[in-house]
This record gives structure tokens, sequence and C-alpha cells, in this order.
């Protein structure tokens, strides 16, 4: 049953613990998901991956690669238009349409995760989103500028310098510098003792945490 609530704003998991999510956006032809994936692998990485539906259809074996080798994949929109200038018919198209895309594509639903083009949001595709069931549009705390076609090395520095606990990392198939980051990137956090894990798996240790906050507060009426 869809959620009559509004989608939830996430752009970082818990401060605590010494996790961060690589998330890749998918809205554009050109690509390098292919040199990405072989690395997350090589690294034993699962990320998130947000695909619009025009990039699914245009790109069906990566898609496909995406779901067959563990990693998560959220609804980026059909096209990558600004939501926050449609109509709410047109919103609805745009959520569709995505949807129906990439399951025909994947064999595999979108929801409950939804990232907003160019992160742009109002009250009413806030709601929109929700009564349609995505529950979280998952934003970011670490921009890593590499649509900017910045080179690995810059790409690279940004996120090192900058990683917090529970940052959500936000690349993009389409940078030219991105395959060879995510390698380099991958690498030291891990050494430094981060646990790189998709946004579902940061979600779930965000709640569990906020259930233990609720559990450990006394219970003052009556």
């Amino acid at each position: 049953m869809p959620s009559q609530d509004p989608a939830i704003i996430f752009s970082r998991g818990d401060i605590y613990s010494r996790q961060i999510a690589l998330t890749y956006d998918c809205g554009s032809e050109s690509s390098y998901a292919g040199e990405i994936l072989d690395i997350l692998n090589n690294h034993g990485v699962r990320a998130t991956f947000f695909v619009t539906g025009e990039w699914a259809e245009n790109n069906a074996e990566i898609s496909r690669r995406i779901v067959s080798e563990g990693h998560e994949i959220g609804s980026h929109s059909y096209d990558h238009t600004d939501l926050t200038q449609l109509t709410w018919e047109n919103l609805i198209k745009q959520i569709i349409n995505a949807d129906l895309s990439i399951y025909r594509v994947t064999g595999k639903g979108s929801r409950p995760l939804f990232r907003l083009p160019f992160g742009s949001y109002s009250p009413q595709v806030l709601d929109t989103l929700g009564i349609m069931g995505y529950k979280y549009c998952i934003h970011w705390s670490l921009e890593t500028m590499d649509y900017r076609q910045k080179s690995a090395a810059l790409i690279t520095d940004r996120v090192l310098s900058q990683a917090r606990n529970g940052d959500i990392a936000r690349m993009h198939v389409a940078g030219k510098g991105t395959a060879e980051a995510t390698d380099l990137v991958a690498a030291e956090l891990k050494q430094q003792g981060y646990e790189l894990v998709t946004v579902g798996n940061m979600l779930d240790a965000h709640l569990r945490g906020i259930q233990k906050l609720y559990r450990n507060v006394p219970n003052r009426q009556g």
C-alpha cells in the first residue's frame, strides 16, 4: 500500500557509524558504467545506482548487470527533467514511465529510493513521490563534482579530504575520471576503516539507531 506521507529527504546516514555509501547517477548517454562495475566488483563493494528510465532503455545490458551483480537500483525520473517545473499530470508520467522502463529492463522495481534530478524538489514533488511509493528521496552529503569531467586525481582528493561517517557520495557514470577515482577511493576508504555500503544498508542502520534511541527514552506518561 503506497504511503500517504511525503517522501523523506535523506542525505546522510548515522554519523556514529563508519560507513560511506557510493552512489552513481545514470542519466546521460555516455557511460563508463561497465568499468565502474568491474572496479566495484574487484573491491567487493556494492553501490547504489540511480537510473533514469531512458538510460535503462538505452543501456539495457548494463542495467541488468547492475542488478544481477547485487547492486542497488533507484529511480532518477524518466528523462532527468526538473520535476518542480512540471504539471501534476506530467510529474505522474515521469514517475510511472521510469518505473515501467526500469522494471521491464531489469526485472526489478526501483521503489522506495528516488533521486531527484538536479536535487530539485517542492512540496508537490515530495507529496506525489510518497503517494507513488517512494518513501525516500536520496540526496547526498559528499559532492564529487565529477560531472564537470574532472580528473580522477581531483575527484579522489575531493572525496578523501571531505569523507565523514555516514556520507552519501554522489558520482556519475558519465564522468570521465569516475571509474579510476572509484578504484582509488574504494581502496583508500577501506584502508581508513570505512565500510562501503548501499543506501539501503545505510537507511537500515539509521532506522535501527533511531529505534534504539526511542527504547532508551523513559515513558513519562501516566
